[in-house]
């Protein structure tokens, strides 16, 4: 059943690939509107989408399996970790090149850029470490101790507090880069996965694989303040362009829950393309990325109306932020 709702969702995300790629030559060059870096762990690349025209624009090879991707707009970089070759690849937003690679411990997994764009941190799954580079010499600045199994990254907008799930600890650690030191330690749900911040930095959301739910932390009191229940392995999260609301995918579930942000419940559950992952607002479009389709779907971030889908790779996941903002030009 599964397959054969996918091979519609493939028709549908073909047609709209096609339309958009008669047009990539046209609209590249004066393209002002969002752009989504994809990264496909199947076929070694990101996928660069038009997000207003549904069209590809561009497809950029990424070391082995790429998995995480970070867009920094301070940095002008996106940055993309990729396990199978142990490796970050960063691109050129303005050019859509690769601006080069570097080694990144044994399995890089998460990865996120702090918000002043200067350093980038890569969690290193089977090493329990996190690692810091420099973001525009792509050069190694050092690396922090944490715990079991590291996975997502969030860097707070002081640019020196990051947090990371230390998934096999069920909790999350508390980074200081001028110390370079883990802190402390948030005990949250089961195997948490998957985190990000409010835009002040004073909530922290942590996806919890195992326990289908989703912890939300008050950052200055270092505790969970709220246990929501959603969908079957929540995997993927999304803030709303006004913050009011957060979009996590539920990867077993097929589907996306929305919480209320404010209220800090779970509002609506909305069926989704299949073993949904990577997750991203842009403007009132909603993207939710299909490991097991190969593509992404487009919904109205209002009502979960389904918009059409965009083939991609082999097994996209866009696992951190993928949104690209360029400026009008």
């Amino acid at each position: 059943m599964r397959r054969a709702a996918g091979m519609v969702r493939r028709l549908s995300g073909w047609l709209a690939g096609a339309t958009g790629v008669m047009g990539v030559l046209v609209c590249a060059a004066a393209q002002a509107g969002p752009l989504a870096y994809i990264t496909n762990q199947g076929s070694h690349e990101v996928t660069v989408v038009d997000v207003d025209a549904s069209a590809i624009v561009a497809r950029l090879p990424a070391g082995k399996s790429p998995a995480g991707v970070w867009v920094s707009e301070a940095a002008g970089r996106a940055f993309i970790s990729s396990p199978d070759s142990a490796s970050v690849t960063a691109i050129d937003l303005a050019t859509r090149t690769v601006a080069g690679e570097m080694k990144a411990g044994r399995s890089p997994v998460g990865i996120t850029v702090t918000p002043d764009g200067r350093r980038v941190l890569v969690a290193d799954w089977f090493s329990h470490r996190v690692l810091v580079f420099d973001a525009a010499r792509l050069a190694a600045l050092g690396e922090i101790e944490v715990g079991n199994a590291p996975a997502g990254l969030v860097a707070a907008p002081d640019s020196r507090t990051v947090y990371v799930a230390n998934r096999d600890d069920n909790a999350v650690g508390v980074l200081d880069l001028q110390t370079m030191k883990q802190t402390a330690s948030i005990a949250v749900g089961s195997h948490p996965f998957a985190l990000e911040l409010s835009a002040d930095g004073r909530t922290l959301y942590a996806l919890n694989v195992w326990s289908d739910d989703v912890s939300v932390v008050d950052t200055a009191q270092a505790r969970v303040v709220a246990t929501l229940p959603v969908g079957k392995a929540p995997y993927g999260i999304a803030f709303s362009e006004d913050g009011a609301r957060a979009y996590v995918t539920n990867q077993k579930g097929d589907s996306v829950s929305v919480i209320d942000t404010a209220a800090r419940r779970v509002i609506a559950t909305w069926p989704s393309v299949v073993y949904p992952e990577g997750v991203a607002v842009a403007g009132d479009k909603l993207l939710v990325v299909s490991w097991m389709d190969d593509l992404v779907g487009v919904y109205d971030a209002r009502t979960g109306q389904s918009l059409g889908s965009i083939e991609l790779g082999r097994n996209p996941r866009g696992f951190g932020r993928f949104i690209h903002r360029p400026a009008a030009r």
